[in-house]
């Protein structure tokens, strides 16, 4: 096995153990100490990597979500974005999720990072779907489409943080359907 390879397998480790802990413990309990135990390496292998637990529950939450949020643009948008917000809903209840909302909610510059490093290249993605929804005739260009994102994903993060409630399915087929009825093209247009 090589450097890199050997350097992989640590870093996967150590998200492993994270998941652990934050299985056990909320957030402000988990430690850098615990982690560097249950993955079997030293603290300064972890601060090598990251400089902070915030940046452990970032990159554990990249890790598990890596492939859930992929986009089917040969679907409707309105299909694609009920998925990603069932989806979200499960990731963000989650312990990694849960300990992420609770990092962006006390770190500014770590809600920005997240923000620009993982959300943002997402959004892009969906914009890119609206684009294609136009260009299919599925529904008018003429809307406000990143206020319509805001409101979709807050309505979820909202249920999470306030109600401690995941939304469902029902939830948020009804969010999508509300959301997008001003804009889906329909024969008579």
């Amino acid at each position: 096995m090589n450097e890199t390879e050997k350097t992989s397998k640590r870093k996967q480790c150590i998200l492993r153990a994270v998941n652990e802990a934050l299985a056990e413990v909320d957030y402000s309990k988990l430690s850098i100490e615990d982690i560097a135990s249950r993955a079997g390496v030293g603290k300064s292998t972890i601060y090598r990597w990251w400089k902070h637990k915030s940046d452990l529950v970032f990159e554990t939450f990249k890790e598990n979500t890596a492939s859930v949020f992929e986009l089917e643009f040969d679907k409707s948008l309105q299909y694609n974005l009920s998925q990603q917000l069932l989806k979200l809903s499960m990731a963000l209840n989650q312990q990694a999720g849960r300990a992420l909302l609770v990092v962006m909610a006390e770190n500014r510059e770590a809600a920005g990072d997240f923000f620009k490093q993982y959300l943002l290249p997402r959004r892009e993605q969906t914009r890119k779907l609206i684009q294609l929804s136009i260009e299919r005739q599925e529904i008018r260009a003429d809307y406000d489409f990143e206020t319509m994102l805001d409101m979709l994903y807050a309505a979820v993060h909202y249920q999470i943080i306030f109600f401690n409630c995941v939304p469902d399915e029902a939830y948020v087929e009804k969010l999508v359907t509300v959301s997008l009825a001003p804009i889906m093209m329909n024969k008579a247009d």
